[in-house]
């Protein structure tokens, strides 16, 4: 915290300079369009930059205008969002730009604190668009940045304290220059993704390695500072292929106020004991086909998939007058929606069937 003015500048020269010459070729790193930078921002939010890739390429090739996204059908958005995760992003995305579209004309805010009165767009978010799209001088604030901050001015207090974020919040605007401050941020992010990792940062090739206090003390690791993690809660559940004799499976279209809002999935429940009980008579027919693990928030999940296979008029029992869904022919399943874990399960099933 004792860096004075002159090495704060030094800094966003030296950062700077060392962002042109090393910055990494990425799609949108090729235009100005906000809306363009909006669907990267989004994308880019608890997603690695090699996974979004291939997703923001296609969505821009298919909703290549905010015009083009707002008036499409949430059946089609969840289409192309699907694998990327988190889809309540999708979901408040598609709201936000509809709003845009209908309520300002197309006409993206320009400014972050407008900007953050849209669905989904926080205050990182807000920051990084009115930036890089607009020039605004705003600051963002990401993982990234929390460790660089924290390594370069030797903050020791917990980074997930509201006080020291305010703090961090403060030293990302003093270093903004005048003129292109989405640059500086943008510098922040790479330096964060490509040199001062989390463990074993380089900082033998660090811009800024003079100046980092952290550094100086040969404490880096140490920052930055963050309480104990949360133990993962293990939960076991189970999910079920039912298959025809004309090669349909049964699937579920999930409520769109639920957690998977809009998406298609294979029956499943919390556990296999519940499992087996609603399909009462069908359980001898039931079979393991495989086991999946995932993730979200604190929990860590098996997912324990079995398998029916019966002729279409034996599967029209008591089990599926009591659920909703539909008999899809397992080909067509490859242009569905799936949460990530079902998505395997359609995969595995298309794969065996080649």
């Amino acid at each position: 915290m004792s860096l004075t003015s002159s090495d704060r500048r030094s800094i966003t020269r030296k950062l700077l300079h060392w962002y042109f010459l090393n910055k990494r070729d990425l799609p949108w790193r090729h235009t100005n369009d906000p809306f363009k930078i909006w669907v990267s921002e989004i994308m880019l939010q608890q997603t690695q930059v090699a996974t979004v890739i291939p997703y923001y390429q296609r969505w821009i090739k298919h909703f290549p205008t905010l015009a083009s996204f707002a008036s499409a059908p949430s059946s089609e958005i969840l289409r192309y969002w699907a694998g990327l995760g988190y889809y309540r992003r999708a979901r408040m995305f598609h709201q936000a730009a509809q709003h845009v579209h209908k309520k300002l004309k197309g006409a993206i805010p320009r400014t972050a604190e407008a900007l953050r009165s849209l669905p989904g767009i926080g205050r990182y978010t807000a920051g990084a668009i009115a930036s890089i799209a607009f020039g605004e001088k705003t600051p963002v604030l990401d993982g990234n940045v929390i460790r660089i901050l924290t390594r370069i001015f030797a903050i020791a207090q917990d980074v997930a304290l509201p006080s020291t974020l305010d703090i961090l919040w403060e030293l990302a605007a003093s270093l903004l220059p005048d003129q292109n401050p989405g640059d500086m941020n943008q510098a922040l992010m790479e330096l964060g993704a490509t040199l001062c990792f989390p463990w074993n940062p380089r900082c033998p090739q660090c811009p800024v390695k003079a100046l980092c206090m952290a550094r100086k003390k040969k404490k880096t690791t140490v920052f930055p500072v963050r309480p104990k993690k949360e133990k993962y809660e293990k939960l076991e559940m189970a999910a079920l292929v039912l298959q025809n004799s004309h090669g349909e499976v049964w699937l579920e279209k999930q409520r769109d106020d639920g957690r998977w809002g809009g998406l298609w999935m294979f029956p499943f429940w919390e556990n296999k004991k519940t499992l087996l009980k609603e399909i009462e008579d069908l359980r001898p027919r039931a079979t393991f086909f495989l086991a999946l693990q995932h993730g979200y928030t604190k929990y860590r999940i098996t997912l324990k998939v079995y398998r029916l296979r019966l002729p279409r008029k034996k599967m029209e029992c008591r089990f599926l007058k009591r659920r909703h869904g539909r008999w899809v022919p397992l080909e067509k399943t490859r242009g569905l929606a799936f949460p990530s874990p079902h998505r395997k399960i359609a995969a595995s099933l298309l794969a065996e069937n080649i």
